[in-house]
């Protein structure tokens, strides 16, 4: 898969995300189409321009959400550092077990953003942190398989 090809791909998901996703919420929560644009970019991507994606989205991402500024700059180019790790060790070749990954991944970014929005002082029952960290982990799992019967052949 070519760089470039990501780049359109990441602003495309970036876009969606922030303006016509918001009609697909399911119990007030929608897919992280930029985390999967870095997702993508960690398994299909060598390390250079993987990381280039991942802070590309993660500027994005920061500047159109409520999470405090740097957190998706931090979190995504790790995320693509530790996927392309891990993809060096386990071979991933079925879209399940991608699947698979991308829930623990964004299980973990999403615990992580919520205990920095906590940490810098914002009020978030537990009750809504749970169901947005574990829905919004499923949702963005699902999506990945259309959004990979798409462009890998």
């Amino acid at each position: 898969m070519k760089a470039w090809f990501l780049i359109i791909l990441t602003v495309i998901l970036g876009v969606l995300q922030v303006t016509f996703l918001d009609c697909f919420k399911v119990f007030g929560v929608k897919p992280d189409l930029l985390l999967i644009a870095v997702f993508i970019a960690g398994l299909f991507l060598d390390l250079k321009p993987a990381l280039g994606i991942g802070l590309l989205a993660g500027i994005f991402k920061d500047a159109f959400s409520l999470t405090p500024p740097g957190v998706s700059i931090i979190l995504f180019p790790m995320w693509i550092f530790l996927i392309a790790k891990f993809c060096r060790e386990v071979s991933i070749d079925d879209n399940l077990t991608r699947m698979l990954l991308l829930f623990v991944v964004a299980l973990l970014n999403n615990i992580i953003s919520g205990a920095v929005l906590i940490y810098s002082g914002a009020f978030l029952p537990l009750g809504i942190f749970l169901r947005i960290t574990l829905l919004a982990s499923i949702y963005t799992a699902l999506i990945l398989s259309l959004i990979l019967r798409f462009i890998v052949k």
